[in-house]
């Protein structure tokens, strides 16, 4: 192992001659028990600024994420873009499953699902992975899509990966990607 030291990006101010092999976040390995994250010169705190203010949490639960689904799929029912649009936040990032470009405005999304929702599309979850944060849920996965193609119904295996984050007490998607399964059955 290098003896030779390298300065850790956000540590400004800490003092990294105490001893080698320091895993910041943990007590020194010396049993000093000095505990040296978040600390700079005069104990002061570094990288951080003072807040009056706390954040609560809310749930993030896969039950949560299956509501906000049914939530985003019962709007594609409705066959109304603006109802779906709606459900997006105003910094909502789209890359849709059957559109080259990224939408990024509220006007593009609902521009999106205007076409988008002459399929009829429904869609059903085969498989799901969640992550959860504070006022933030990932849902990303596999589903199925039924689609009306050229009268006849078709179903369209794609991925998915839904962002939601809670903003002025409602949960929207930041961020939805959704593509076609490379390989085809």
């Amino acid at each position: 192992m290098s003896k030779k030291g390298y300065q850790i990006s956000g540590t400004t101010g800490i003092d990294q001659g105490i001893e080698e092999a320091i895993s910041f976040g943990h007590y020194q390995r010396n049993n000093a028990k000095q505990h040296i994250t978040g600390r700079a010169a005069h104990n002061l705190p570094i990288d951080t600024a003072s807040a009056s203010e706390s954040v609560v949490c809310q749930p993030a639960t896969k039950k949560l994420a299956e509501e906000l689904f049914k939530k985003w799929n019962d709007a594609l029912q409705t066959g109304n873009a603006k109802n779906v649009a709606a459900l997006y936040a105003e910094d909502a990032v789209l890359l849709p499953t059957v559109s080259n470009l990224p939408r990024t405005t509220p006007a593009e999304i609902e521009d999106y699902f205007n076409h988008f929702l002459e399929k009829k599309p429904f869609g059903i979850v085969k498989d799901r992975n969640i992550k959860k944060g504070c006022n933030k849920l990932t849902d990303a996965g596999v589903y199925d899509f039924e689609v009306i193609s050229n009268g006849k119904k078709e179903i369209v295996p794609a991925r998915y990966t839904f962002v939601y984050k809670y903003r002025n007490n409602d949960w929207k998607i930041v961020h939805h990607h959704s593509s076609m399964m490379p390989e085809s059955k």
